[in-house]
């Protein structure tokens, strides 16, 4: 995955926007805008967080962590109800430990999730296992 500087000159160039208008429309100086791109400093959050809105993608993207660059806006609706399904029947039960999890982890267990959901939702409502 690209780092922070990569990206953020990736999408300066994609965007075809001045470095010094982009520098004006984020309320930062210039200078601070270029040793973001040549990576000799980072910006806050509150900073990063109006990169990923002028660019329209998520944080996550922006700092190298995810090569999707907005990962909810191409949930499918049938995933939508999946993860809807995730927070509702299992919020509390491993949420801050599945977020710290390794992916490897994670991966596995959505895929169980998944088959579990998938069994369920064939269900008449409050129908249980076994009934």
């Amino acid at each position: 995955m690209a780092n922070f500087p990569e990206r953020l000159s990736t999408l300066i160039k994609s965007k075809g926007v001045q470095k010094k208008e982009l520098a004006e429309k984020l309320g930062i100086s210039y200078r601070n805008l270029r040793h973001y791109e040549l990576g000799e400093r980072k910006p806050d959050f509150d900073g990063l967080t109006k990169l990923a809105d002028f660019f329209d993608v998520s944080v996550d993207y922006l700092v190298g962590r995810s090569d999707d660059p907005n990962p909810d806006k191409e949930t499918d609706p049938e995933q939508a109800e999946f993860l809807r399904w995730v927070e509702e029947n299992l919020e509390g039960s491993f949420y801050y430990d599945f977020k710290s999890s390794p992916d490897d982890a994670k991966r596995h267990m959505m895929e169980t999730l998944r088959l579990v959901w998938e069994r369920e939702k064939g269900r008449k409502p409050r129908q249980k296992q076994g009934e």
